[in-house]
């Protein structure tokens, strides 16, 4: 198929619209694991998101998906099939087409998680941070299989090593299957020297006992740890409240949002930040660090009632 490109200047930085291929889409659980081929992709840095919408959507936007791996040319999403145009997408199979549009937005600053860019508050070696924490919820999960291959590639870069560990929180043993592209992107990066933990609950009791990924969490963070998280608004803020109170733990988190044009431009995704600012979550996100979110209960609260 021959990729059509249409140029969007502006807001998506000469970023294109481009019609691609599908080549996989797998189940994971109750979710699925899409696979496109893209032309032209320049790479995401994790966190960050691009449109897709299928050819002959019935649907009049597309929807935001943070990327969530890319390997060998091809980029994966993760979706769940929520509404009208997730569905669209989870059935589509190889060969369909689906415009996309991306990445954007901007994500994890791995500079200031990892270890040789930051006072050193843990105790350890000289180099080292201390630990990641990824802490991601449900469909959360998605942009992490490439936030930890970027960490790799980061500390093998600076000849640093990061401890990771990474909790995921789902509803049941059949969401939890998304985790699975986690253990994937884990598996490539064995014997490279870094060390790395996942720790998966289910909050119906199908593995083990039945807890939340906060539940985790409490256990097992430490002063100095740096967090990464990625879920529902309420799971973020009990990310918050939790990593706000230890010593030394700064945290970062992917916002949901409904977005429309995902380029800054509609503003149908601002949010308000502690200070009292604005600010869109497509365009001056997706990723935030928590005190500029999270610090203003009524700023949460608002932001709560409005995606109700």
């Amino acid at each position: 198929m021959a990729a059509q490109l249409i140029q969007h200047r502006g807001p998506t930085g000469g970023r294109a619209r481009v019609l691609a291929r599908v080549i996989g889409n797998d189940p994971r659980g109750s979710l699925r694991w899409l696979t496109i081929e893209i032309p032209r992709w320049v790479g995401a840095q994790p966190g960050q998101f691009a449109l897709l919408q299928t050819q002959r959507s019935c649907c009049f936007l597309a929807r935001a998906f943070s990327v969530a791996d890319e390997e060998k040319g091809a980029v994966s999403f993760l979706v769940d099939p929520v509404g009208q145009g997730t569905r669209e997408l989870c059935e589509l199979g190889p060969g369909d087409a689906v415009w996309t549009l991306g990445p954007l937005g901007n994500g994890f600053d791995l500079d200031a998680m990892a270890g040789d860019s930051r006072p050193n508050p843990s105790g350890l070696g000289p180099g080292r941070s201390g630990r990641v924490l990824v802490v991601a919820g449900g469909a959360g999960i998605a942009p992490f299989p490439l936030f930890l291959s970027r960490l790799a590639e980061h500390d093998t870069a600076r000849d640093v090593s990061t401890e990771v560990v990474a909790l995921a929180g789902f509803r049941d043993a059949d969401q939890a299957k998304a985790a699975i592209p986690l253990e994937k992107a884990i598996a490539r990066h064995e014997g490279m020297g870094l060390s790395w933990r996942l720790l998966v609950a289910a909050e119906d009791g199908s593995l083990g006992p039945p807890q939340k990924v906060t539940d985790l969490l409490e256990r097992e963070v430490r002063p100095g740890d740096m967090v990464a998280a990625c879920g529902p608004d309420a799971m973020s803020a009990a990310v918050w409240r939790i990593s706000s109170t230890v010593q030394g733990v700064r945290a970062w988190f992917s916002l949901e949002a409904n977005m429309a044009c995902g380029v800054g431009s509609c503003h149908g995704c601002v949010i308000v930040l502690s200070n009292g600012s604005f600010a869109r979550v497509c365009r001056d996100g997706p990723v935030f660090p928590g005190e500029a979110v999270f610090a203003d209960s009524s700023a949460l609260i608002d932001r709560q009632e409005k995606r109700a």
